[in-house]
């Protein structure tokens, strides 16, 4: 038997630059999982045995239309049948015969469509049990790109790389996509990739809510549609975010965790010129705001990250978000012991 857990993940600085050969600064977060386990078959059969979570029953048609208007189509079976095809193609291609069948199953603790990376998360842990069952090693730097084939060519899905290499590296990780690298075995490109000394950062607390889940699909659509049409503050914005990653690499690198702080209100300035936040995640930055303390959305759909000044600090903030229905944890940084 084979299991594999992949945390959450955070875009600090940067993000959605990493589609548009920018940069970006993502950090794992330990306290939510998804988990894929492998049993192996003495037969060619294969197997994926749904969560119960996603048991697919309403009761009634508008909740049915609900549901599917705030979390989208990509079901925990969809995605690890779409790993499991995309991972085929990789083997094809490399002359390999995939000999013997398995029994998939899964559980994950992410909030689903909150913008924490709960569907590449459970990609990443598919492609790490295939890829042990089957004894096809796939380096650190080219599961991230294969990982994202699986959602896009086989889901038709929107989304970039930042969030699979993060979980495939775990912790802190500084990301840049200016000059991508083919790699000529497995025929896919990936930027450049460094852990980071998380110890440098600031106190940090991560806060989302529930009530903001969405499809992320139709802002990047829109995003780039935008910048395929030359739109100047589209083009501008995405610069300057990925120069705020450089300034936020520098900071990490001198110490300057108060610097770092700052650049995360800065970092939320350049996202509201790319397009409107969901509303529950717009008011969750109004309440750090208020209570001083800097953050920054921490993925597309309704999760950001700030900075806490103390433990009384971060309990008042706990508490503010309570008060709108969202939910504030400390964040804490994790390192992923399967990253190679």
């Amino acid at each position: 038997m084979i299991s594999y857990s992949v945390p959450a993940r955070a875009g600090l600085l940067g993000n959605p630059s990493d589609g548009y050969q920018g940069r970006t600064i993502a950090i794992a977060v330990d306290q939510f999982q998804a988990t894929v386990t492998l049993e192996p078959s003495a037969s060619n059969q294969v197997e994926i045995i749904p969560n119960p979570t996603d048991t697919m029953t309403w009761d009634d048609v508008p909740l049915l239309a609900r549901w599917f208007d705030r979390y989208g189509y990509g079901t925990g079976p969809q995605l690890l049948a779409a790993t499991i095809r995309t991972f085929a193609g990789v083997a094809d291609s490399l002359g390999i015969d995939l000999v013997g069948g398995f029994r998939l199953s899964y559980e994950t603790t992410i909030p689903r469509q909150v913008g924490l990376g709960g569907s590449s998360a459970l990609v990443i842990a598919t492609l790490r049990c295939l890829q042990e069952h089957y004894a096809l090693p796939i380096p650190d730097k080219v599961l991230p790109t294969i990982a994202l084939r699986a959602e896009t060519s086989q889901l038709g899905a929107e989304g970039e790389l930042q969030d699979r290499v993060v979980q495939t590296y775990g912790g802190l990780v500084s990301m840049n996509f200016t000059t991508p690298v083919v790699d000529t075995q497995f025929s896919v490109s990936h930027g450049s990739y460094e852990i980071l000394d998380h110890g440098a950062l600031p106190p940090l607390f991560l806060a989302y809510h529930p009530e903001a889940a969405r499809p992320t699909d139709d802002f990047h659509r829109q995003l780039r549609s935008r910048y395929e049409a030359g739109d100047r503050l589209v083009r501008e914005t995405l610069h300057q975010l990925a120069a705020l990653a450089i300034e936020g690499r520098a900071a990490l690198a001198w110490k300057a965790s108060n610097r770092f702080s700052d650049l995360l209100r800065e970092n939320m300035k350049l996202r509201r010129r790319l397009g409107r936040l969901p509303e529950f995640q717009e008011e969750m930055i109004e309440v750090a705001d208020s209570l001083g303390a800097p953050a920054t959305h921490a993925g597309t759909a309704g999760t950001i990250v700030g900075h806490y000044q103390d433990t009384s600090h971060l309990q008042n903030l706990v508490s503010a978000f309570t008060q709108i229905g969202a939910t504030a944890i400390e964040l804490t940084p994790v390192t992923n012991p399967e990253a190679q």
